[in-house]
């Protein structure tokens, strides 16, 4: 047992995540039942019906005396057209993916982000894809000494089945990224993929999972 733990820690990051690149090809060849329009049609409805907020909500932002719309739904930044409502969005996301697979990365963070939807009874619960790998850097204490080759900044990335992911600000840029190849995240941020912590998903968080039976 002793030699097999130290040849554990043999293993660099950067062969565990060509490891895990290896196991993310494999699962691509496996077909998963999108539920891209049903997500949609939650949406369109909730933004159409304009459903009374929980009480709960309505007295919490009474009391901050700031005024907020309830009826929005937030979409993935390269799906956001400033010169479109929320509902002129979702129409043009419908179109694009009307002939196009739609990925497992972009469902996930359409439920995830909107989760309230689903969570306060507006439309019914709809699963999310859970993530095969979710990374993001440490967060340390104030008073927590920094090592050599640590991540100062935050960033994260969640890989999917698929090969889709999610990444934000791996190239230190506060960009957003949402795409259909981890690959080519992988081999661009490797150094950087090869330091992050791994983040175990929990149901509701932003990132989170949103399950049928919730």
């Amino acid at each position: 047992m002793a030699e097999e733990n130290e040849e554990l820690k043999e293993i660099s990051g950067d062969e565990r995540l060509t490891n895990f690149l290896e196991l993310v090809t494999k699962q691509k060849a496996e077909q998963w039942d999108s539920r891209l329009f049903d997500i949609l049609d939650a949406f369109e409805d909730f933004l159409t019906v304009r459903p009374e907020p929980p009480q709960e909500w309505s007295e919490t932002y009474e009391k901050s005396g700031k005024k907020f719309d309830y009826h929005q739904v937030v979409l993935p930044q390269d799906f956001q057209d400033p010169y479109e409502d929320d509902l002129g969005n979702i129409r043009r996301l419908r179109n694009e993916f009307e002939r196009t697979p739609s990925t497992m990365a972009l469902e996930h963070e359409l439920v995830s982000r909107n989760y309230f939807i689903f969570e306060n009874g507006h439309a019914e619960p709809i699963p999310a894809p859970q993530p095969m790998l979710m990374l993001e850097s440490k967060d340390r204490d104030d008073d927590e000494e920094e090592q050599e080759g640590d991540i100062t900044w935050d960033c994260c990335i969640s890989i999917f089945p698929d090969g889709s992911y999610v990444a934000y600000n791996l190239d230190h840029d506060d960009e957003e990224t949402l795409g259909e190849d981890f690959k080519k995240e992988f081999d661009k941020h490797i150094d950087v993929l090869s330091r992050l912590q791994l983040v175990i998903p929990v149901e509701g968080r932003d990132y989170g999972i949103l399950r049928s039976d919730a």
